[in-house]
């Protein structure tokens, strides 16, 4: 799964920008406003008709479109779903950012985390508790899980319905682990990654961890070690981020720790995406990786030695440090009609749902949303048969309320992570110093964040 948007959609982004200044159109509703109720929907003649674009692939889209012909079916004569895939994140974002000029948005919009900081600031959607509020016949907010609503709230105000989560993970070769001699117990410290790592790599000549350039590891590297990713808080109280936060100690011991890992020879070099961590790890090529929980049926399918999954390693308290979810969010749009954000309402309460989270998760490995289907008999023989899917879980109910695990909320993060890859490959190869590189990522992040910012004022 590659995570990262690309850097020509960034540049896409702060372009369009310059002609959609939020300022001036329509506002998100606020949680204290009317929002449409049941009446809406019930008064409307014929078949209401609501779009829905979303970035998936793949399973992950064979996945979902079961869900919508399924909500489809089921209110045949009252509502009917268009379904656009628009190939990846990237593609949605520029075709959403394309739609704010004519005020032509889709009803509902599935959307990846690092894009929630655009999607909140462009100001196009409804609130996800007056729509609770005004449908209480519907999604129950309090299902959804804590660290979902969390990532997806600013200033205490959930601001889109998490659909799917991620959570990073420690995937462990065990057989290469116990011929080095290393137990896993050793694992849940970076620092004891690290050694373990090591002994690895001198013990059998296999590299003992392998990490995508992905800005999403760099992320994790940062909240386990306590810090935040911007500031102020996060980007998430009253004042929005105006600058990242890459220099702190221990955040430069923990990039640290991992960077001399690559320049002793026990890292393992996959690029940026995180598909060919999966296939190194399959084929033997290292004896633990970092990846995303939604690859674990893609681990499940191309390997054919015993391997265990275990929860990220913290280089902090969890009293202060913890993981920081990814996924997806759906947003209802302020810009469509009373009975059609009541229609689309129902459309994201069905995907929600504890049925419809239990499908999807069964056939993607992304952990569920909503926490109400964890005790159902099947869901429990479903974890029995599938212990990475347990382990996700369990982690992402671990996390603890902490800033640093809420992890950073701007419209600029597309381009903060595009300042940031280069900048610690060249760390991790040595051809720079950690200082020097993150001087430099904070420099370029910083622009980005004060450019994006003065687009968004139409300046």
């Amino acid at each position: 799964m590659k995570r990262s948007i690309a850097l020509g959609a960034a540049a896409l982004l702060l372009v369009s920008l310059a002609g959609c200044s939020a300022g001036t159109e329509a506002k998100s509703t606020p949680a204290a406003s009317g929002a449409p109720g049941p009446s809406a929907l019930a008064k409307a003649k014929g078949v209401t008709e609501i779009s829905f674009w979303h970035g998936l692939g793949g399973i992950n889209a064979q996945a979902l479109q079961s869900l919508v012909d399924e909500f489809n079916s089921e209110n045949a004569g009252k509502i009917k779903v268009g379904t656009s895939a628009q190939g990846s994140y990237p593609d949605l974002l520029a075709k959403y950012t394309a739609s704010l000029r004519d005020k032509s948005t889709p009803t509902v919009t599935l959307s990846n985390d690092i894009s929630s900081g655009f999607l909140h600031d462009v100001e196009r959607s409804v609130s996800p508790e007056a729509m609770a509020a005004a449908n209480p016949g519907d999604l129950k907010l309090g299902q959804l899980a804590p660290a979902g609503k969390r990532y997806y709230s600013v200033d205490g105000k959930l601001v889109a319905v998490p659909m799917n989560m991620s959570t990073p993970l420690l995937f462990v070769n065990t057989g290469l682990l116990q011929k080095a001699g290393v137990d896993p117990s050793s694992l849940n410290t970076l620092d004891g990654l690290a050694a373990a790592a090591k002994k690895v790599t001198d013990s059998t000549g296999v590299p003992g961890i392998a990490q995508a350039f992905d800005d999403w590891w760099f992320e994790q590297l940062s909240a386990t070690s306590g810090n935040l990713y911007c500031t102020p808080e996060n980007g998430r109280g009253t004042k929005s981020a105006d600058q990242v936060s890459f220099q702190k100690p221990s955040q430069v011991k923990a990039f640290t720790t991992m960077a001399d890992l690559y320049k002793a020879g026990a890292g393992l070099d996959v690029g940026t995406d995180n598909n060919n961590a999966v296939t190194a790890f399959a084929a033997g090529k290292t004896a633990m990786m970092f990846n995303s929980s939604a690859v674990a049926a893609s681990v499940a399918n191309s390997t054919t030695f015993s391997y265990i999954a275990l929860p990220f390693p913290l280089s902090a308290s969890s009293a202060k440090a913890g993981t920081v979810v990814g996924g997806s969010a759906m947003w209802l749009s302020n810009q469509a009609a009373p009975a059609e954000q009541v229609a689309g309402w129902k459309l994201i309460s069905f995907l929600a749902s504890p049925a419809s989270q239990a499908k999807f998760s069964e056939a993607t490995g992304y952990v569920p949303a909503n926490t109400a289907l964890e005790n159902s008999s099947a869901r429990k023989a479903y974890l029995a048969a599938h212990p990475v899917a347990q382990v996700a879980i369990d982690e992402v109910e671990n996390v603890p309320d902490v800033p640093a695990s809420h992890g950073c909320f701007t419209g600029a993060f597309s381009a903060i992570r595009a300042a940031m890859i280069p900048q610690m490959q060249a760390a991790f190869s040595g051809s720079k110093s950690m200082k020097q590189a993150l001087s430099d990522a904070t420099t370029a992040a910083n622009q980005a964040i004060s450019d994006y910012k003065q687009q968004l004022a139409g300046d």
